[in-house]
């Protein structure tokens, strides 16, 4: 019986992880976590590539490397892409944008190689993604009951931002289309 529930538990695990996989690559889709815990407020953002910036390669020309610079320095200002409440009193303590692109590489800088030496970038289509953190300390976190975005009047490729939200009493999602600029719902 003890072998059947690790197969089940295992199976469900790899069975989640592809769903997310999937659902966290979506062209024109965007997701948010927010977390919001004793003075802590964090916002998580995680976007294709191509949903920011048009192309999921690495950048191959002036335009497309211009392109990808724009889109890091929109990410490293989280007051243009999200407003919180000045009532809140919160102060921004920690960011960390990254981007996908570069995982494919190994530490020495090479491409990662299957068994037969063939490029992994060639045998299957590149996928990346945008991922920023923030971190704010608030002084009074309760005073947060939405959170303004900018996201798809700045990133206009971004057609639906899926929110999920944790807070101390309740946890729950929205999901953001169109000119949608409020992330709510927990209150």
């Amino acid at each position: 019986i003890f072998m059947v529930l690790v197969c089940l538990v295992v199976s469900f695990s790899f069975s989640a992880q592809a769903s997310r996989e999937k659902d966290s690559h979506e062209h024109g889709a965007a997701n948010v976590m927010l977390a919001m815990e004793g003075e802590k407020l964090q916002l998580n953002f995680e976007v294709p590539s191509e949903s920011l910036i048009g192309f999921e390669h690495f950048p191959k020309s002036q335009d497309q490397r211009w392109y990808f610079n724009e889109a890091i320095k929109s990410l490293l200002e989280p007051s243009k892409l999200f407003s919180i409440p000045a009532d809140a009193e919160c102060l921004l303590v920690g960011i960390n944008v990254s981007q996908s692109l570069f995982a494919a590489k190994d530490e020495h800088g090479h491409e990662e190689k299957d068994e037969h030496g063939h490029d992994e970038s060639e045998k299957s289509e590149i996928h990346s993604e945008f991922i920023s953190k923030y971190h704010w300390n608030c002084e009074h976190l309760d005073e947060i009951d939405s959170i303004g975005t900018q996201l798809m009047n700045i990133f206009p490729r971004i057609e639906e931002i899926r929110v999920r939200w944790i807070t101390k009493n309740n946890q729950g999602s929205i999901e953001l289309e169109s000119k949608d600029d409020r992330i709510k719902g927990w209150k």
